[in-house]
């Protein structure tokens, strides 16, 4: 079971009277990067959710949103200085008239006033709200999960098919393969042919030509290493844990032998096979970098 890297996931959850929602949210990353946004006051839990998250999820960059409402406050936490508000009113005026400026003053330009407004918050115990966190945070961790699983089972079947393809042209090279000698042998007697004329051919010449050719072309140490690496990267698929990286490597030794194969090939027909392998190998690297 493969998982994919992005995905959302949402929880609420209401304890001792604090209303708690989580957002996660996931995207492709080389690494379990994780990224928490929270109120201040409950900072000090920051270790605890990333904690929470890391035993969960293995790869990507992910986003933890928490917010929370305590819904039993009814004081008012914003407080309204009266006194030095009247006092800084009427330097404002005095200063108008000494200036000749005409207008009054504004509850705008009073509330610009630094410290006119305060904010006051009571004192939060962050004990009092992991409960409420991590009810919510689990629920939100089982939804980013289960829409990762959801988009990893699609990017499975793709992937299957599309080595399913590259094992059928890897087939059809390894048939064309052999005639290759053949024809090589036919082409070379014939263009001896044309340049001795009438005097004989020697087979032993012929013959050392052929073999060194075979040689250089032989391509079936790198059909079986390819062979392997597609029947590996089918096992890493439905395998446990979390293969993204595996995946990664394996596509790297595909590349290499493919390229070996289309070097050494030396035939049209194999090369067309060739690029069909890589076109689909180029497919194969694009969805492995959405896998977990």
């Amino acid at each position: 079971m493969i998982y994919s890297m992005t995905g959302y996931g949402a929880g609420e959850s209401d304890i001792n009277g604090v209303r708690t929602t989580v957002e996660l949210r996931s995207v492709n990353g080389r690494f379990c990067d994780i990224t928490v946004r929270m109120p201040k006051p409950l900072g000090s839990l920051e270790g605890r959710v990333r904690g929470l998250v890391q035993g969960q999820i293995t790869r990507g960059n992910i986003s933890v949103s928490i917010k929370y409402d305590e819904c039993n406050s009814t004081e008012s936490v914003f407080q309204v200085d009266i006194e030095n508000g009247r006092k800084y009113c009427e330097s404002l005026r005095k200063l108008r008239d000494n200036l000749g400026i005409s207008g009054d003053v504004t509850l705008d330009m009073l509330a610009s006033y630094p410290g006119l407004v305060t904010f006051n918050q009571d004192e939060v115990n962050p004990e009092d709200h992991w409960d409420s966190i991590e009810t919510a945070l689990s629920k939100a961790i089982f939804g980013l999960k289960a829409m990762k699983q959801r988009e990893g089972e699609a990017l499975e079947e793709d992937l299957q098919a599309r080595i399913k393809q590259i094992l059928g042209n890897l087939n059809s090279i390894e048939e064309q393969a052999p005639e290759r000698v053949s024809q090589f042998e036919d082409r070379l007697k014939q263009r001896l042919g044309e340049l001795l004329e009438k005097n004989p051919i020697d087979p032993q010449r012929v013959a050392m030509e052929i073999t060194l050719f075979a040689e250089r072309t032989d391509i079936t140490e790198e059909c079986v290493r390819l062979r392997s690496h597609c029947d590996t990267f089918l096992e890493f698929l439905t395998s446990d844990g979390s293969p993204g990286r595996r995946l990664n490597f394996l596509i790297q030794e595909m590349n290499r032998e493919i390229n070996t194969i289309g070097s050494k090939g030396n035939d049209t027909a194999i090369s067309h096979s060739v690029i069909d392998i890589k076109e689909e190998l180029e497919k194969v690297r694009e969805q492995v970098q959405n896998i977990e």
